[in-house]
C-alpha cells in the first residue's frame, strides 16, 4: 500500500510537470520593416522546447482589402499602389526547436523572389546586460544589447516569463523578449498583447510544417551564397541601366535591402 502512494505522488508530480512543460502561449507584436516601409502583424508562438514566429502575413497597411491566391507564395497585394502593402500567405517564419538546437526559416530577397526554406545551428548571441529596466504591459523588463550579423539589436526581455525566446532569430536570453530593434532603426518590434496559456493552438509538432510540396530546407551555407548572388545579379543589372540611359547610381547595398548582412566571399 505504501508502495501504491509513493506511485501515484511520482505520477502527479510527473503529469504536473508536463502539464507545464505543454503549456503554449501566444505573443501579438507590431513589426515595423523600414525596408519596405511596412507595418506587419506578426506573432510568436510558444512551449518549453519550441517557439514559432511568423510576420508579413497580414499588414496593418492593407486599407483597400486584399484576397489570397492557392499559392502560398505569392504575393497578396492591394490594389491602391499608394498604400503599398504586401504579404505572402503563410507570411515569413522561423521556427525555433531547442530540443535540436537548429532553427528553420523561411525569407525572400524581395517583395517579387521567391520564398527560400532554410535550416541552420540555432545561432549563439553574446548579449550584453545592462541596468535599465522599463514596464512593457504588466511585465518588469530588462534591457539587453547584442551585435548580430552586421547590426546592433537592443531587447527588453521579461524574466516573468522564463524562456528563452524572441521575435525573428533574437532568442538566449533569461527571458522572453517582449520589444527589439536594430539601433539603426531597419527593423523594430513591439509588443501588443500576449496570451497565456491558449488551449485551441498549438507550435508546430516540427520543422515540416513550414514546408510546402516539393520544397526541402537548403543549409545556411547554401543560403548566404545564394543571397550574395542575387547582390551581385542586382547590382550588374542595375549598372546596366545606368550605362544605357547615361545616369551614376550607387551601388546596390547589401545593408539597405537585407537585414542579415554578410558581407562578400
Amino acid at each position: 500500500m505504501k508502495n501504491y502512494f509513493i506511485l501515484l505522488f511520482f505520477t502527479a508530480i510527473s503529469c504536473s510537470i508536463y502539464s507545464q512543460n505543454s503549456k503554449t502561449g501566444i505573443i501579438y507584436y507590431t513589426h515595423v520593416d523600414n525596408h519596405y516601409g511596412v507595418a506587419y502583424n506578426s506573432y510568436l508562438l510558444f512551449n518549453q522546447n519550441k517557439s514559432n514566429f511568423v510576420t508579413a502575413k497580414d499588414s496593418l497597411g492593407l486599407f483597400g482589402g486584399y484576397k489570397n491566391t492557392a499559392d502560398d507564395e505569392t504575393l497578396v497585394e492591394i490594389s491602391d499602389f499608394d498604400d503599398v502593402s504586401k504579404t505572402r500567405r503563410r507570411g515569413l517564419q522561423v521556427f525555433s526547436n531547442k530540443l535540436n538546437d537548429t532553427i528553420y526559416f523561411t525569407n525572400a530577397f524581395s517583395l517579387t523572389s521567391r520564398v527560400y526554406y532554410v535550416k541552420e545551428k540555432r545561432p549563439e548571441l553574446n548579449w550584453k546586460f545592462e541596468k535599465k529596466t522599463k514596464k512593457i504591459g504588466n511585465f518588469n523588463c530588462n534591457k539587453a544589447t547584442v551585435e548580430f550579423r552586421g547590426r546592433k539589436y537592443i531587447a527588453w526581455y521579461t524574466q516573468d516569463i522564463p524562456l528563452p525566446y524572441g521575435p525573428w532569430k533574437l532568442q538566449g536570453l533569461p527571458g522572453m523578449i517582449l520589444e527589439a530593434e536594430s539601433v539603426d532603426g531597419f527593423f523594430k518590434i513591439s509588443f501588443k498583447k500576449i496570451k497565456y496559456p491558449v488551449q485551441k493552438i498549438q507550435v508546430f509538432k516540427n520543422e515540416n510544417a513550414l514546408l510546402i510540396k516539393g520544397k526541402k530546407f537548403m543549409s545556411f551555407k547554401r543560403y548566404v551564397a545564394l543571397q550574395r548572388r542575387h547582390i551581385e545579379l542586382t547590382d550588374n543589372g542595375l549598372k546596366l541601366h545606368a550605362k544605357k540611359f547615361d545616369v551614376k547610381i550607387e551601388p546596390f547595398s547589401e545593408r539597405d535591402n537585407f537585414l542579415e548582412i554578410f558581407g562578400s566571399n
